[in-house]
């Protein structure tokens, strides 16, 4: 997909709710596409939407590894349009994730980052409108207590896997992970969803009974 479809996808996405995203994706049979509800907004920008860049990281026992090089060739690579999610290998004594990685990121046209872990400078990531989903907030650097070891690469985040080039949607309510081949079906069908449900709405405040605003506008 050429930038500028991507950025009309995301556009698009970004009027959207995972709920219903998630039932579409249900109903074609991928049931394990929404991310633990552990991994959820720290910031206050709390919607990000956009092609996935993966990254795979672990705890590592020496204090003195340091990953400087790994994560900078990594930042280097991000592509405009995507948003970084990153599987943590079960570290949860740092932060994974900061106001550096969001402004390297951000200039990048990275658009939001997705942690299984943790993050941290939270004010000033909030300063730059920027939305991070973690699972937790932590003040320690992850230099010496965590590594960078791939990025662009499938990685798992609870029972969910990740490929580079899925679609990530997040709001409010958590992040959904779309696969790549059906970004544009499932973005299709979301959108008659919210309409079909914007008329039901309509009808059951002009007092239609359920029965019938559900019998005109179909399954939701």
């Amino acid at each position: 997909m050429s930038p500028s479809g991507i950025a009309a996808v995301r556009e698009r996405y970004s009027r959207l709710y995972t709920g219903a995203v998630s039932d579409i994706i249900d109903k074609r049979g991928f049931r394990q596409q929404v991310l633990p509800h552990g991994v959820t907004a720290f910031t206050k920008a709390n919607r990000v939407a956009g092609v996935a860049f993966t990254g795979q990281g672990y705890p590592c026992a020496d204090s003195a590894n340091d990953d400087t090089e790994t994560r900078l060739a990594m930042l280097d690579s991000i592509t405009p349009g995507t948003v970084s999610v990153w599987a943590c290998g079960g570290s949860s004594d740092c932060a994974h994730w900061g106001e550096m990685m969001s402004t390297a990121a951000l200039q990048r046209g990275c658009t939001g980052a997705v942690i299984d872990g943790g993050v941290r400078d939270v004010d000033f990531v909030d300063v730059m409108g920027y939305p991070v989903f973690a699972r937790f907030k932590c003040s320690a650097s992850s230099i010496g207590r965590w590594e960078i070891r791939e990025y662009q690469v499938p990685i798992r985040i609870g029972a969910t896997v990740i490929h580079p080039g899925d679609f990530v949607f997040g709001d409010v309510d958590g992040v959904v992970i779309v696969p790549q081949m059906l970004t544009v079906e499932v973005l299709e069908a979301a959108e008659d969803v919210m309409r079909r449900e914007g008329g039901m709405r309509e009808e059951l405040r002009r007092g239609v009974s359920v029965k019938d605003a559900y019998a005109k506008y179909g399954s939701l």
